[in-house]
């Protein structure tokens, strides 16, 4: 009498002979490849006195920046008065170009939104002076806080500083 097996147990037997197949196949055909090629060095420079060289080695420069002051960094003013506020940059390792000045102020949870460009500075960074008349507060709003980002940017660098304004009647 001739014994049955399982068509499963069949179909696992077929896997587990072609898996060990292939991996056969793959580890005998990596010995016939030759070895990977080792990458090939330029020959070593040679200098002549007063002559840099090059080595292929990265050296670490400085990066180039700048960084931002406004004074004063939170003022207290009542509606209508004038409230001057100064922009210090300070350049950073040679930084030497042109920067782009703007304000983004918004307050009462964003009812009151203002945007201003204050233009480009250049070296030698001369401070910027910003003057800020205070709004007027809706009716029964007795204190508002006024909170403005400052962002220069410039020479692939952007920096930014908080500043706030409070308004009491």
């Amino acid at each position: 009498m001739e014994r049955e097996y399982p068509p499963l147990l069949i179909a696992v037997l077929i896997c587990v002979m072609l898996t060990g197949t292939a991996i056969a196949y793959g580890l005998l055909m990596d010995r016939g490849a030759p070895p990977p090629k080792q990458p090939t060095l330029p020959p070593a420079p040679t200098a002549t006195p007063g002559t840099p060289v090059t080595t292929g080695v990265p050296v670490p420069v400085a990066a180039r920046s700048f960084s931002i002051s406004v004074t004063p960094a939170t003022a207290t003013a009542r509606p209508g008065d004038t409230v001057r506020f100064t922009l210090r940059l300070h350049p950073e390792s040679g930084f030497s170009a042109p920067v782009q000045i703007k304000v983004s102020a918004t307050a009462l949870g964003g009812v009151y939104r203002d945007n201003h460009d204050l233009g480009t500075v250049t070296p030698p960074y001369p401070p910027l002076t910003y003057e800020v008349v205070a709004p007027d507060l809706p009716p029964l709003v007795s204190t508002a806080t006024v909170d403005a980002t400052v962002t220069a940017t410039g020479g692939g660098t952007v920096r930014t500083e908080q500043v706030q304004l409070v308004i009491r009647r």
